[in-house]
């Protein structure tokens, strides 16, 4: 569906094609968009970006944008530093803990990263690389404010849900109506198509046990925050 598409069914629904109106639809679309990537994280807007983005010798800061060079990024779901065979997926550590066990971490050298939190609009990398490597990561992004008639909404099999959604905000605009709770209304409209998403008619996923005895695999103690004996 274009831009353009969801404007004509928005015209015949509030029966208005005033240049309020227009204003107001178009408005409302936009925000739907919004709305419903703030309920979940579509295929459509997932991305691997594998060209934009390297380290840089002795830099442990890396903005999203300006930095990494990614569009519209909304959450990170992985990073791989990539050197061939050496090449390794970092390990989230949240900033809380990162700080408790190594407040500076340049006390630990430079060397390849092997975990990586998040400081806002910054990952930060530890350890700190020693030398420019690509990295490879998959992220989601918001949507894209669509300005044009032919602009493609980006999302595919979800029409019905956001021309209802984009018509209920559309109203609410012209009508100055108290402010709803938009995110939980996309949430009602989406529930099949989340639904289906989650429930990969190919993919099964195995609980893995907690595993009390089990070993550490590798050099613990350059593992910074390994917590055994």
């Amino acid at each position: 569906m274009t831009f353009g598409e969801a404007k004509r069914k928005l015209f015949l629904r509030l029966n208005a094609s005033d240049g309020r109106t227009t204003l107001a639809i178009e408005e409302a679309v936009n925000e739907a968009l919004r709305y419903v990537a703030m309920v979940k994280d579509f295929d459509d807007l997932m991305y691997l970006d594998t060209t934009n983005a390297f380290t840089v010798e002795n830099q442990k800061l890396y903005h999203l944008e300006t930095d990494l060079l990614l569009t519209r990024p909304k959450d990170i779901y992985s990073i791989r530093y990539m050197d061939e065979a050496n090449s390794r997926k970092l390990k989230y550590v949240p900033a809380s803990e990162l700080d408790d066990s190594i407040p500076y971490t340049e006390i630990s050298g430079y060397g390849k990263p092997k975990w990586y939190t998040q400081r806002g609009l910054y990952i930060e990398l530890f350890r700190i690389p020693d030398e420019a490597k690509p990295l490879y990561i998959q992220y989601s992004r918001w949507p894209a404010a669509l300005t044009v008639d032919t602009d493609e909404i980006p999302y595919r099999n979800i029409d019905p849900a956001i021309t209802t959604l984009s018509a209920e905000i559309a109203s609410s605009i012209l009508e100055a109506s108290s402010p709803s709770d938009w995110v939980q209304r996309a949430r009602e409209l989406l529930a099949g198509s989340v639904k289906e998403e989650i429930e990969r008619p190919d993919r099964t996923y195995v609980a893995t046990p907690f595993e009390g005895g089990k070993t550490y695999k590798g050099e613990y103690w350059n593992d910074p925050f390994y917590r055994g004996n």
